[in-house]
């Protein structure tokens, strides 16, 4: 993700210093990510030149530092500290999906400069970044890497306070277990629970979220609902993990890939006004 974060932030006009453990590995990334934009029609060949020219590999005086590490949090400590020493004025921000940003800033010693940005995968494709403050973070910080993020063309989600997995992943993870349950309990495939999230909670939900459908269709309506269902709904601890039940054929996983993404960009392309 990280190659897809910093290409986007360059393409948006700033000057991007990747830092990375193995560059040769890093720099294809990276031009996969513009290969990308370029694909789908988010870049033409002036904006892409552009940004690499405002792609380097030298660490630089920057205003934001994006860490975009594996969800481990010695790890990005590790990373994050040796970076606010040597940039005392810069903003540290991390791309976790469920690492506690107020525990991250403790054990890497920057409590008061840590800002979570979660970004969703593909980052050059999906708009909405959850942008979020550790107990300790000045409220000012977050409102300029909101600031900086609309800047790109993103559409920065400010949490009002930290909670374990953020918000998208809550959502996503609360979705995935009943999903898993219901596959386990034998009362419905794989396949069927992908269609009916797809082409129909998923279909509706992309025009009125689940409190404005809750609107739609009645509170009392869906009280009654959630009084008869919020009890027996699934409160697993643990499940027999996803590894039997999803795709994993690269051919069908390359297809699923492509779909997406097409749509994805269409939609984004739409949006921005560029078709």
């Amino acid at each position: 993700m990280g190659a897809q974060i910093g290409v986007e932030y360059a393409l948006g006009g700033c000057r991007v210093s990747f830092l990375v453990r193995q560059r040769a590995r890093a720099e294809p990334r990276v031009e996969q990510a513009l290969g990308l934009a370029q694909a789908h029609g988010l870049a033409d060949e002036d904006a892409l030149a552009r940004a690499r020219e405002a792609i380097g590999w030298e660490e630089g005086e920057p205003e934001l530092i994006v860490e975009s590490l594996p969800e481990d949090l010695a790890l990005k400590a590790a990373a994050l500290a040796p970076l606010a020493e040597r940039h005392p004025d810069a903003i540290l921000a991390t791309n976790t999906s469920s690492i506690s940003i107020g525990a991250l800033g403790e054990a890497a010693g920057i409590a008061g400069r840590i800002v979570g940005t979660h970004y969703w995968n593909p980052p050059l494709l999906m708009p909405l970044v959850e942008v979020v403050a550790g107990a300790q973070t000045p409220v000012a910080l977050c409102e300029r890497v909101a600031e900086l993020l609309r800047a790109i063309g993103k559409r920065p989600v400010v949490l009002e306070r930290e909670v374990d997995g953020l918000l998208w992943n809550r959502l996503q993870l609360a979705v995935l277990r009943e999903s898993l349950w219901l596959v386990e309990q034998g009362i419905a495939t794989p396949g069927t629970i992908d269609e009916v999230m797809r082409d129909g909670l998923a279909r509706r939900w992309r025009l009125t979220g689940p409190f404005e459908t809750v609107g739609l269709g009645g509170a009392a309506t869906f009280d009654a609902i959630a009084a008869n269902l919020f009890p027996v709904l699934s409160d697993a601890k643990a499940g027999s993990g996803f590894g039997p039940h999803v795709p994993s054929d690269p051919g069908r996983l390359a297809t699923l890939r492509e779909r997406r993404d097409h749509a994805l960009a269409e939609e984004l392309r739409a949006e921005r006004g560029s078709v």
